[in-house]
């Protein structure tokens, strides 16, 4: 083409003639990038452990970093590129959208949905649901253990969030679940701002131990509970966290911040406890969640292996695991949870007492425990105490269910039964 010496007719034949070749060279370049990134992620999945990421190129660029090599973007919703894992970050209608699209593919795949609406989803055998306020609170609990300062306190804390919002709905959940440490403690959950929707899903928020107070006013009203309070945790890092430090001297906040830049400007620095709550969410090895969800899987099938005789194998703990619905999968996974204190409880009782394994008046304690547990695990999913018509412990359609007391109605052969289930824990899981 560049060769032709006729004349151009107009000026349009003499462009085309010189931008035919780039063209051309465009649509090969395009072509071999293509084949490129193909060829790459199909290595990246012989290489082995590799994950596949859909969503945003803001949403998903901290979890590739992470993931290296391994990595493998999602580009087009028309194809599905092949990894062991899949993390999902869209929207979450175009999460399920994507994961119903590719159901096939995706059997025996474990597949990592983010989805912020998680009460009353279903999720498949391998679908794991997870948002990023959920897993902040779940950690942020583990590494601010209140367990040393409850005892200190003889077991009776108060806790208050001055604002109420998507990140503290989590916190409050999640610490009523995991932060049980005495069978008659008392600790105080106390909410500012607006809670009424959140009261109204979650409402047999009463039925719990540990009070959870709805105050009616704004914060700056009861200054003197906050001046009282044990814990004040914030994760507004902009006006509110300014006012209470100037209206609450000397006292220490915890604080869940989204980056070090947002609290960089405070003067009183030093009396934050700081919480960098979007870094640990976005940390890989907290998505995947792997020792938690293993641990799960392994409590069910012992569960399994006991009253079914189930065999204790690799592709049972997935096969089992696969057969439960998303309130026992979860609740599995909240005693899996919980199961980090009970370890921390028992090591310290062991320096205590010199004692090697936990004797049979401790094993009952922490049956109690547990018991507490699983009754907030019910009651936070709506549950009530009822005797089912049919003559069974539960009713899954009503939601009631016969144990659902404290630990001290139950017989002593369902308290025997709690500490067997004590027993199981500890023998699958470290």
């Amino acid at each position: 083409t560049l060769n032709n010496t006729d004349p151009a007719s107009n000026i349009f034949i003499e462009l085309a003639r010189w931008t035919a070749p780039l063209a051309t060279a465009s649509g090969l370049i395009m072509a071999v990038t293509a084949l490129k990134q193909r060829l790459k992620d199909f290595f990246a999945y012989l290489g082995g452990e590799s994950i596949a990421v859909y969503g945003s190129q803001e949403d998903i660029s901290v979890i590739l970093g992470q993931l290296g090599r391994r990595g493998i973007r999602i580009k087009d919703e028309e194809r599905l590129p092949k990894a062991e894992r899949y993390i999902l970050m869209g929207q979450e209608e175009e999460n399920f959208k994507l994961y119903q699209k590719f159901e096939n593919l995706l059997a025996g795949k474990q597949v990592y949905l983010r989805c912020r609406s998680m009460n009353g989803r279903a999720s498949g055998a391998s679908m794991n649901l997870f948002f990023e306020e959920e897993i902040a609170a779940r950690i942020f609990w583990k590494k601010q253990s209140l367990y040393d300062e409850t005892g200190r306190k003889n077991f009776r804390l108060n806790i208050v969030f001055p604002e109420f919002g998507i990140l503290e709905e989590q916190l409050l959940l999640w610490g009523l679940q995991n932060n049980i440490f005495h069978p008659k403690q008392k600790i105080a959950y106390h909410v500012f701002g607006e809670s009424g929707k959140f009261q109204a899903i979650y409402h047999e928020l009463s039925q719990m131990e540990d009070p959870v107070i709805f105050h009616a006013g704004q914060w700056y009203d009861s200054l003197g509970l906050l001046e009282r309070a044990d814990r004040i945790i914030v994760s507004d890092t902009k006006e509110l966290l300014g006012d209470l430090l100037f209206a609450i001297p000397e006292k220490c906040i915890d604080v869940l911040a989204e980056s070090r830049e947002a609290v960089l400007h405070y003067e009183s620095r030093e009396r934050l406890r700081l919480f960098f709550w979007r870094q640990e969410a976005e940390k890989l090895s907290n998505i995947l969640e792997e020792k938690t969800l293993d641990r799960a899987k392994s409590i069910n099938l012992r569960y399994a292996h006991l009253y079914s005789g189930v065999e204790e194998t690799k592709e049972n703990k997935e096969e089992e695991w696969g057969k439960l619905n998303t309130f026992t999968k979860y609740s599995n996974i909240s005693s899996a949870d919980y199961h980090e204190v009970r370890l921390l409880m028992i090591e310290e009782w062991k320096q205590k007492t010199g004692k090697s394994e936990p004797d049979e008046a401790y094993l009952l304690k922490l049956a109690e425990l547990e018991h507490i547990r699983w009754n907030r695990y019910h009651y936070l999913n709506n549950w009530k105490y009822g005797v089912p018509q049919n003559e069974k412990n539960k009713d899954t359609v009503k939601r009631v269910h016969k144990d659902l007391v404290p630990f001290t109605e139950l017989t002593r052969e369902e308290q025997e039964k709690d500490a067997e289930n004590i027993r199981v824990l500890l023998s699958v899981t470290d």
